[in-house]
């Protein structure tokens, strides 16, 4: 790792989120970043978001690996789709530090995997929950004075191209090629068959992969923040609604707290929104999420506290992106070695959740279990 203050970083992944959300960020922010390398498999896409971000024309992969070992960079941004985990375990091994985007694992062989990695290199690893780095997110947990009785988590999420359509993603789409469509794929259903089973995969892999730990685990993380952890599913179902999956949890914690759970694709809701009410029997605190992807968009926080037999609501928002907070955290962690969580820790336990989730679903619906669901 360079001494520099300056962090020379290289992105694996041209797509919504690298060129909505991480370029944009890393690239204003060349006070502490310097984006020297892109790599993809589409190279058509890295190339126009390579152009687009100023990346040299030596720094433009094909093969992440390469990049990996091109001496260009000190730290990769993992932000491809589908699984991290080779991605991951190569780039530690390469001698950089990483960030990666959630989730982190999809298997518990790929955790180990990563965690050998992890250990025998003594790179820096940092898993990418940005909510839990909101200055809203911040400030309830500041706040907070007890155990809640009950948390209510709400997700109303349209669809992808309404959700980025005001957004800095790039105006020009690049369809990967048949080739690496397949093999997109097929490395998709090894990892749901190593997770879930043969049966479990075929029934249920596409929602684990994108809607449960691909999606819903944002909300864990955020709960996880407030030192919520679900150690028991006492119901999980799915069911669709015009092609468009939906599923309800309700769950608990070794001490009690109740967790509820609703997560919704509605793919013409004109905007996405998500909500965690916290209560006991003398506090409130609601957290009010905005697109993630639009950026300044403000984070609402509410708390409600009692005054004889009147109440006061108090209300924070925050207009720093969470993103750019999470990006700084990653830089403060390369430099000081200081990282708020565990990321093997963290990843494991939202990757267990996910599989709890899905064996009741699969239970319920009489899909016999494999992989990880047999241990």
């Amino acid at each position: 790792m360079s001494l520099k203050t300056i962090v020379r970083v290289g992105v694996v992944g041209a797509g919504a989120v690298a060129s909505s959300v991480h370029l944009p960020i890393l690239s204003r922010r060349s006070d502490i970043f310097e984006v020297e390398a892109i790599a993809d498999y589409n190279l058509t896409a890295a190339n126009a978001l390579a152009d687009r971000f100023a990346i040299p024309a030596g720094g433009r992969f094909e093969d992440p690996l390469k990049m990996f070992a091109s001496g260009l960079i000190d730290a990769a941004v993992i932000l491809n789709s589908g699984s991290h985990a080779d991605l991951v375990v190569a780039a530690l091994n390469s001698g950089l530090d990483v960030f990666c985007e959630k989730p982190l694992a999809y298997s518990e062989e790929e955790v180990v995997k990563i965690e050998s990695a992890m250990k025998a290199s003594g790179r820096k690893l940092m898993l990418g929950y940005m909510k839990t780095f909101d200055q809203a997110t911040k400030a309830m947990k500041a706040n907070l004075k007890g155990r809640p009785r009950a948390v209510d988590v709400v997700v109303l999420h349209p669809s992808g191209e309404s959700q980025l359509a005001t957004t800095e993603l790039h105006v020009q789409a690049f369809p990967p090629s048949p080739e690496n469509l397949a093999k997109f794929k097929a490395s998709a259903r090894a990892v749901a068959v190593e997770a879930l089973g043969e049966a479990g995969a075929e029934a249920i892999g596409h929602l684990y992969a994108d809607g449960i730990i691909g999606s819903i685990i944002h909300e864990l993380s955020v709960l996880r923040e407030f030192d919520i952890h679900i150690t028991k599913i006492d119901f999980a179902d799915r069911w669709t609604s015009d092609d468009s999956p939906n599923v309800v949890i309700q769950a608990r914690t070794d001490d009690d707290v109740r967790v509820s759970l609703r997560w919704l694709i509605l793919d013409d809701y004109p905007l996405y929104q998500e909500e965690i009410r916290w209560v006991n029997d003398k506090e409130g605190h609601h957290l009010i999420f905005p697109s993630p992807y639009i950026l300044r968009v403000p984070t609402k926080y509410i708390a409600t506290t009692r005054i004889g037999l009147d109440h006061v609501n108090t209300i924070f928002e925050s207009y720093m992106p969470s993103f750019e907070l999470e990006l700084e955290a990653f830089h403060a962690l390369t430099q000081t070695g200081h990282q708020q969580g565990d990321p093997i820790r963290d990843g494991r336990e939202d990757m267990q959740i996910s599989q709890q989730v899905v064996k009741f679903i699969l239970v319920r619906e009489g899909v016999a279990l494999g992989g990880n669901l047999l241990d």
